[in-house]
């Protein structure tokens, strides 16, 4: 079905930068693509999980700062990227609508906000498809 807002309904239209747009980092050529979707939020805003999953992954990573990725099953996980904090550990069942971290700007960031992937069979695509249509 389709996704619910991985953040409250005041940033769920608010997005700083697309999926897709080229990336330059530390001043080199643009040879990297924007892999998410950034949401505007402050440290300490709700993340939500976006469907029923199961968390298979919670940690610091040096660009994407505390991470937590679900598993939605058929292929399909979301990740939820730059959190102040996690508040679900790998295997904790998640439903839509559910508190599963605080926004933050952990990692590489120019400023607060989330940071939200969907990968679909090992593939990211672009997460504004996946929050505006409902995929069987």
């Amino acid at each position: 079905g389709q996704f619910a807002s991985p953040v409250a309904d005041e940033f769920s239209d608010c997005w700083t930068s697309r999926f897709g747009n080229r990336r330059s980092y530390n001043g080199g050529t643009y040879d990297f693509f924007h892999s998410g979707l950034d949401f505007c939020g402050g440290i300490g805003s709700k993340l939500f999980a976006v469907a029923t999953g199961k968390v298979v992954f919670t940690g610091l990573l040096t660009v994407r700062g505390n991470v937590t990725v679900v598993d939605h099953g058929w292929g399909i996980y979301t990740a939820y990227d730059h959190q102040s904090e996690i508040l679900v550990k790998p295997g904790d069942q998640v439903v839509a609508g559910q508190v599963i971290g605080l926004g933050g700007d952990t990692g590489r960031t120019t400023g607060p906000h989330l940071h939200f992937e969907v990968w679909a069979g090992g593939v990211q695509v672009d997460p504004v498809d996946w929050l505006q249509r409902a995929y069987p």
